[in-house]
Protein backbone atom coordinates (compact mmCIF):
# COMPACT_ATOMS: atom_id res chain seq x y z
CA UNK A 1 0.00 0.00 0.00
CA UNK A 2 1.51 3.22 -1.30
CA UNK A 3 -0.53 5.79 0.90
CA UNK A 4 -3.63 5.92 3.20
CA UNK A 5 -7.00 6.83 2.17
CA UNK A 6 -8.68 8.99 4.34
CA UNK A 7 -12.23 11.82 3.73
CA UNK A 8 -14.31 13.94 5.60
CA UNK A 9 -17.43 12.76 6.28
CA UNK A 10 -19.19 14.81 3.69
CA UNK A 11 -18.87 11.11 1.78
CA UNK A 12 -21.77 9.65 3.75
CA UNK A 13 -20.60 6.12 4.51
CA UNK A 14 -21.17 5.21 7.32
CA UNK A 15 -18.74 5.21 10.48
CA UNK A 16 -18.35 1.62 11.05
CA UNK A 17 -18.13 0.40 6.78
CA UNK A 18 -15.36 3.29 6.72
CA UNK A 19 -13.51 1.86 9.19
CA UNK A 20 -13.66 -1.55 8.12
CA UNK A 21 -12.52 -0.60 4.56
CA UNK A 22 -9.13 1.06 6.06
CA UNK A 23 -10.85 4.48 5.16
CA UNK A 24 -9.77 7.18 7.84
CA UNK A 25 -12.15 9.63 7.97
CA UNK A 26 -12.61 13.44 9.98
CA UNK A 27 -16.13 14.76 10.86
CA UNK A 28 -17.96 17.69 10.14
CA UNK A 29 -20.13 19.40 13.05
CA UNK A 30 -23.82 20.88 12.34
CA UNK A 31 -25.33 22.86 14.75
CA UNK A 32 -29.37 22.50 16.18
CA UNK A 33 -30.86 24.75 18.82
CA UNK A 34 -27.02 26.00 19.40
CA UNK A 35 -26.37 22.77 19.94
CA UNK A 36 -23.31 21.40 17.95
CA UNK A 37 -23.83 17.84 17.18
CA UNK A 38 -20.79 15.34 15.60
CA UNK A 39 -21.60 13.56 12.13
CA UNK A 40 -20.86 10.05 13.10
CA UNK A 41 -24.08 8.89 11.99
CA UNK A 42 -23.95 4.75 11.57
CA UNK A 43 -27.38 3.69 11.04
CA UNK A 44 -30.52 4.81 9.35
CA UNK A 45 -32.45 6.22 12.51
CA UNK A 46 -29.69 8.55 13.05
CA UNK A 47 -30.54 10.27 9.52
CA UNK A 48 -34.65 9.52 10.12
CA UNK A 49 -33.84 11.32 13.68
CA UNK A 50 -32.08 14.18 12.03
CA UNK A 51 -35.13 14.68 8.70
CA UNK A 52 -37.41 14.36 11.69
CA UNK A 53 -36.24 17.25 13.75
CA UNK A 54 -35.98 18.86 10.03
CA UNK A 55 -39.93 18.09 9.15
CA UNK A 56 -40.59 19.56 12.72
CA UNK A 57 -39.13 23.00 11.96
CA UNK A 58 -35.55 22.89 12.74
CA UNK A 59 -32.99 25.03 10.98
CA UNK A 60 -29.61 22.99 11.03
CA UNK A 61 -26.37 24.86 10.63
CA UNK A 62 -22.99 23.65 9.15
CA UNK A 63 -19.17 24.77 9.67
CA UNK A 64 -16.37 23.99 7.78
CA UNK A 65 -13.36 22.01 9.30
CA UNK A 66 -10.76 24.46 9.25
CA UNK A 67 -6.65 24.52 9.16
CA UNK A 68 -6.20 23.39 12.64
CA UNK A 69 -8.30 20.84 12.71
CA UNK A 70 -6.95 19.13 9.47
CA UNK A 71 -3.66 20.05 10.53
CA UNK A 72 -4.11 17.46 13.83
CA UNK A 73 -5.79 15.20 12.08
CA UNK A 74 -3.41 14.88 9.42
CA UNK A 75 -0.29 14.93 11.82
CA UNK A 76 -1.96 11.96 13.62
CA UNK A 77 -2.18 9.83 10.19
CA UNK A 78 1.47 10.33 9.30
CA UNK A 79 2.33 9.59 13.36
CA UNK A 80 0.03 5.97 12.66
CA UNK A 81 1.25 5.24 9.01
CA UNK A 82 4.46 4.90 7.85
CA UNK A 83 3.31 6.29 3.52
CA UNK A 84 1.58 9.71 2.18
CA UNK A 85 -1.51 10.06 2.68
CA UNK A 86 -4.44 10.79 0.14
CA UNK A 87 -7.24 13.06 1.99
CA UNK A 88 -10.91 13.69 -0.38
CA UNK A 89 -12.63 16.52 0.25
CA UNK A 90 -16.35 18.09 0.12
CA UNK A 91 -16.61 19.72 -3.08
CA UNK A 92 -14.49 23.50 -3.29
CA UNK A 93 -17.14 24.71 -4.64
CA UNK A 94 -19.69 24.01 -1.85
CA UNK A 95 -17.55 24.61 0.76
CA UNK A 96 -13.91 26.27 2.05
CA UNK A 97 -13.37 23.07 3.74
CA UNK A 98 -11.10 22.19 0.90
CA UNK A 99 -8.60 25.18 0.86
CA UNK A 100 -8.31 24.45 4.82
CA UNK A 101 -7.25 20.86 4.11
CA UNK A 102 -4.95 22.37 1.60
CA UNK A 103 -3.32 24.87 3.69
CA UNK A 104 -3.00 22.38 6.29
CA UNK A 105 -1.45 19.59 3.86
CA UNK A 106 0.72 22.30 3.28
CA UNK A 107 1.75 23.26 6.81
CA UNK A 108 2.43 19.45 7.95
CA UNK A 109 4.63 18.73 4.45
CA UNK A 110 7.29 21.65 5.24
CA UNK A 111 7.70 19.76 8.65
CA UNK A 112 7.15 16.07 7.65
CA UNK A 113 10.39 14.98 5.34
CA UNK A 114 9.68 11.58 3.49
CA UNK A 115 5.91 11.41 3.85
CA UNK A 116 3.33 13.52 2.01
CA UNK A 117 -0.38 14.51 2.61
CA UNK A 118 -2.39 15.26 -0.62
CA UNK A 119 -5.83 16.64 -1.15
CA UNK A 120 -8.02 15.44 -3.58
CA UNK A 121 -11.11 17.96 -4.22
CA UNK A 122 -14.14 15.69 -5.40
CA UNK A 123 -16.18 18.39 -7.10
CA UNK A 124 -19.11 16.85 -4.88
CA UNK A 125 -20.25 15.51 -1.78
CA UNK A 126 -22.62 12.83 -0.26
CA UNK A 127 -22.93 9.89 -2.68
CA UNK A 128 -21.20 12.59 -5.60
CA UNK A 129 -17.63 12.10 -3.00
CA UNK A 130 -18.82 8.23 -2.00
CA UNK A 131 -18.37 7.73 -5.61
CA UNK A 132 -15.07 9.11 -6.17
CA UNK A 133 -14.28 7.60 -2.41
CA UNK A 134 -14.88 4.34 -4.19
CA UNK A 135 -12.50 5.01 -7.19
CA UNK A 136 -9.80 6.25 -4.39
CA UNK A 137 -10.06 2.77 -3.01
CA UNK A 138 -9.19 1.16 -5.74
CA UNK A 139 -6.43 3.12 -6.90
CA UNK A 140 -4.99 2.22 -3.49
CA UNK A 141 -5.73 -1.45 -3.33
CA UNK A 142 -3.96 -1.29 -7.18
CA UNK A 143 -0.87 0.13 -5.25
CA UNK A 144 -0.77 3.65 -7.38
CA UNK A 145 1.13 6.29 -5.50
CA UNK A 146 -0.46 8.59 -3.95
CA UNK A 147 0.73 11.78 -6.48
CA UNK A 148 -1.13 9.52 -9.03
CA UNK A 149 -3.55 8.70 -7.48
CA UNK A 150 -4.48 12.50 -7.20
CA UNK A 151 -3.55 13.00 -11.04
CA UNK A 152 -6.21 10.30 -11.71
CA UNK A 153 -9.36 11.53 -9.31
CA UNK A 154 -8.88 14.87 -10.42
CA UNK A 155 -10.14 13.84 -13.92
CA UNK A 156 -12.50 10.87 -12.30
CA UNK A 157 -14.74 13.24 -10.27
CA UNK A 158 -15.68 15.35 -13.51
CA UNK A 159 -16.83 12.16 -14.97
CA UNK A 160 -19.24 12.27 -11.56
CA UNK A 161 -23.09 13.55 -12.11
CA UNK A 162 -25.56 14.17 -10.26
CA UNK A 163 -29.26 15.39 -10.96
CA UNK A 164 -31.15 16.65 -7.61
CA UNK A 165 -34.60 17.69 -6.62
CA UNK A 166 -35.08 19.37 -4.19
CA UNK A 167 -39.14 19.52 -2.67
CA UNK A 168 -39.14 21.78 0.39
CA UNK A 169 -39.60 25.09 -0.91
CA UNK A 170 -40.03 26.25 2.95
CA UNK A 171 -37.05 24.51 4.50
CA UNK A 172 -35.09 27.03 1.31
CA UNK A 173 -36.78 29.78 2.53
CA UNK A 174 -35.87 29.75 6.54
CA UNK A 175 -32.12 29.48 5.47
CA UNK A 176 -32.59 32.25 3.39
CA UNK A 177 -31.53 30.43 0.01
CA UNK A 178 -35.08 31.52 -1.63
CA UNK A 179 -37.10 34.32 -0.82
CA UNK A 180 -40.36 34.30 0.96
CA UNK A 181 -42.54 35.18 -2.04
CA UNK A 182 -40.65 32.58 -4.09
CA UNK A 183 -40.99 29.87 -1.60
CA UNK A 184 -45.23 30.54 -0.81
CA UNK A 185 -45.56 30.63 -4.55
CA UNK A 186 -43.28 27.97 -5.45
CA UNK A 187 -45.18 25.47 -2.57
CA UNK A 188 -48.52 26.92 -4.39
CA UNK A 189 -47.64 25.81 -8.18
CA UNK A 190 -45.78 22.69 -6.51
CA UNK A 191 -43.25 23.68 -8.13
CA UNK A 192 -40.03 21.56 -7.85
CA UNK A 193 -36.24 22.93 -8.66
CA UNK A 194 -33.66 20.26 -10.71
CA UNK A 195 -30.22 20.90 -9.65
CA UNK A 196 -26.85 19.70 -10.50
CA UNK A 197 -23.14 19.76 -9.16
CA UNK A 198 -21.39 21.89 -12.12
CA UNK A 199 -17.85 21.57 -13.51
CA UNK A 200 -16.21 23.79 -10.68
CA UNK A 201 -18.50 21.84 -8.07
CA UNK A 202 -20.88 24.49 -7.70
CA UNK A 203 -24.65 24.54 -7.85
CA UNK A 204 -26.79 25.23 -10.65
CA UNK A 205 -30.46 25.06 -11.13
CA UNK A 206 -31.03 23.85 -14.63
CA UNK A 207 -34.76 23.13 -14.49
CA UNK A 208 -38.31 23.69 -12.39
CA UNK A 209 -41.10 21.45 -13.01
CA UNK A 210 -44.19 21.25 -12.02
CA UNK A 211 -44.70 18.28 -9.72
CA UNK A 212 -42.47 14.93 -8.16
CA UNK A 213 -43.39 13.01 -11.13
CA UNK A 214 -42.01 15.43 -13.73
CA UNK A 215 -38.95 15.99 -11.70
CA UNK A 216 -38.29 12.44 -11.63
CA UNK A 217 -38.99 12.06 -15.03
CA UNK A 218 -36.37 15.04 -16.19
CA UNK A 219 -33.54 13.13 -14.05
CA UNK A 220 -34.18 9.96 -15.74
CA UNK A 221 -33.78 11.48 -19.28
CA UNK A 222 -30.75 12.99 -18.06
CA UNK A 223 -29.35 9.71 -16.47
CA UNK A 224 -30.09 7.91 -20.00
CA UNK A 225 -28.75 11.42 -21.81
CA UNK A 226 -25.44 10.49 -20.09
CA UNK A 227 -25.30 6.91 -18.86
CA UNK A 228 -27.81 4.90 -20.99
CA UNK A 229 -25.08 4.01 -23.20
CA UNK A 230 -21.67 4.23 -20.51
CA UNK A 231 -19.35 1.28 -21.28
CA UNK A 232 -18.83 1.45 -17.07
CA UNK A 233 -21.52 -0.27 -15.77
CA UNK A 234 -21.07 0.70 -12.43
CA UNK A 235 -23.09 1.40 -8.93
CA UNK A 236 -25.62 3.86 -9.14
CA UNK A 237 -26.66 6.02 -6.21
CA UNK A 238 -29.55 7.31 -5.58
CA UNK A 239 -29.41 10.03 -3.00
CA UNK A 240 -32.15 10.44 -0.39
CA UNK A 241 -32.59 12.99 2.15
CA UNK A 242 -35.48 10.70 3.51
CA UNK A 243 -37.41 10.89 0.52
CA UNK A 244 -40.73 9.23 -0.12
CA UNK A 245 -39.31 8.76 -3.59
CA UNK A 246 -36.45 7.53 -3.42
CA UNK A 247 -38.09 3.63 -4.32
CA UNK A 248 -39.55 5.14 -7.33
CA UNK A 249 -36.78 7.24 -8.48
CA UNK A 250 -34.78 3.80 -8.44
CA UNK A 251 -36.74 1.87 -10.49
CA UNK A 252 -36.89 4.11 -13.37
CA UNK A 253 -33.34 3.77 -13.54
CA UNK A 254 -33.95 0.14 -13.37
CA UNK A 255 -36.14 0.53 -16.09
CA UNK A 256 -33.13 2.64 -18.34
CA UNK A 257 -30.38 -0.10 -17.14
CA UNK A 258 -31.36 -2.84 -15.81
CA UNK A 259 -27.69 -4.48 -15.87
CA UNK A 260 -26.78 -1.39 -13.44
CA UNK A 261 -26.50 -2.11 -9.18
CA UNK A 262 -29.03 0.83 -8.19
CA UNK A 263 -28.33 1.58 -4.26
CA UNK A 264 -30.70 4.31 -2.37
CA UNK A 265 -27.72 6.16 -0.45
CA UNK A 266 -28.75 8.81 2.83
CA UNK A 267 -27.88 12.00 2.25
CA UNK A 268 -26.26 13.12 5.71
CA UNK A 269 -26.49 16.46 7.74
CA UNK A 270 -23.91 18.35 6.12
CA UNK A 271 -25.68 18.73 3.23
CA UNK A 272 -29.37 17.94 4.36
CA UNK A 273 -29.30 20.95 6.21
CA UNK A 274 -29.08 23.02 3.44
CA UNK A 275 -31.44 21.40 0.86
CA UNK A 276 -33.89 19.90 3.74
CA UNK A 277 -36.08 16.64 4.32
CA UNK A 278 -37.10 15.21 1.16
CA UNK A 279 -34.55 15.54 -1.06
CA UNK A 280 -34.26 12.64 -3.96
CA UNK A 281 -31.74 12.11 -7.01
CA UNK A 282 -29.43 10.28 -9.25
CA UNK A 283 -25.70 10.21 -9.41
CA UNK A 284 -23.84 7.58 -11.65
CA UNK A 285 -20.18 7.81 -13.02
CA UNK A 286 -20.65 8.21 -16.97
CA UNK A 287 -18.03 8.04 -20.09
CA UNK A 288 -19.05 11.82 -21.14
CA UNK A 289 -17.57 14.75 -18.76
CA UNK A 290 -20.05 17.15 -16.84
CA UNK A 291 -21.28 20.12 -19.05
CA UNK A 292 -23.18 22.34 -17.34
Amino acid sequence: MKFVLSSDRSCDIYCDEMTARGIEYISQVFTIDEVPHVDDFDKDEDYKGFYDQIRAGKMPTTSQINIAEHEEFFEKLLNKYDCDIVHLTLSSGLSSTYESACKAAENINEKYGKQRVYVADSLGATVVQRIVVDEAERLRDADVSAADAVKMLADFSSHVHVWFMTTDLMHLKRGGRVSGASAVIGTALNIKPILVINKTGGLSVVQKKIGVSKGMGYMADMFKKYNADCTTKARVYIPSADSDYAEQMKQKILEIRPDCEVVIGWVGPVIGAHTGAGMVGVCFLSDKPREV
